[in-house]
């Protein structure tokens, strides 16, 4: 697989996950009010091939809701996305994961912004009862126009992860890793219904307890097309790949979701 190796991090006025893109207006996010709340709330239904080991793959099928909510102060940006997403495979016990993360976006309508952001997640699919990270960096707008507009960014993040040892005798496996975190975003309007929007991240950092260097890369689309002023289909794919996975699984998984989403 070909490694991204571009300019950084989180997103959200796009974001990690990892995972991830406000699914959001570019236009709304530039507007000059303040003291405005906006948001959204999606549901879809999904088929993706998390399995919980590397010598199997299973497909899965599932509902997943998310919630978009950003409020607008004069000079900054206060974001809020929260994931939960419930699976089942025939015969397979039912799995969830979902993620929590706030970010501020500091004197968001210049050209060079800046972010700090905090995230808490877990993969019940992936044996990953807890991962936390906090971090911030810089995002910079490369081009603005009326139907399109790129970003790139560069950070750290302090993260630590819990996962649950598949291969021994079940047992929790701490890691605490300092990481860059890169991204690069667009979004463009094609049209007066439809929207795409992409972000391409990197994410590595060195794993002194193992001694070596762990690199994570991802890549989100999203496609939207309005129905009316509140009510837009979307249809996202997301695709992961780590290079040297803690515990003994897939080094990638994918996700395709089509659902319903509300604005507000």
């Amino acid at each position: 697989m070909k490694k991204y190796v571009l300019v950084i991090i989180i997103v959200h006025i796009t974001f990690i996950s990892i995972a991830q893109i406000l699914k959001i207006d570019k236009d709304k996010l530039l507007l000059d009010s303040s003291r405005m709340l906006i948001g959204n709330v999606a549901m879809n239904f999904d088929v993706h091939n998390k399995s919980a080991t590397s010598e199997k793959e299973i497909r899965f099928v599932g509902l997943k809701g998310t919630t978009d909510l950003v409020y607008l102060s004069h000079k900054h940006a206060y974001i809020s996305i929260s994931n939960i997403h419930y699976s089942k495979s025939t015969g397979g016990p039912l799995s969830s994961n979902g993620y929590s993360h706030f970010r501020i976006n500091f004197l968001r309508t210049r050209k060079l912004s800046y972010e700090t952001f905090t995230q808490a997640q877990y993969d019940n699919g992936r044996n990953m009862p807890f991962r936390f990270l906090i971090g911030g960096g810089v995002r910079l707008r490369l081009y603005e126009s009326d139907k399109i507009s790129l970003h790139t960014g560069i950070g750290m993040l302090h993260e630590t992860e819990h996962w649950r040892d598949i291969s021994g005798d079940n047992s929790i496996i701490e890691k605490q890793i300092i990481k860059t975190s890169n991204y690069l975003g667009m979004n463009t309007q094609l049209n007066s219904y439809v929207q795409l929007a992409m972000a391409l991240y990197y994410q590595g950092g060195f794993d002194k307890e193992s001694d070596l260097f762990r690199s994570r890369m991802s890549t989100d689309l999203l496609f939207k097309v309005k129905v009316t002023n509140k009510i837009s289909f979307i249809t996202s794919f997301s695709i992961q790949y780590e290079d040297k996975p803690i515990i003994p699984i897939n080094n990638y998984v994918y996700s395709l979701n089509n659902g319903i989403i509300w604005d507000f």
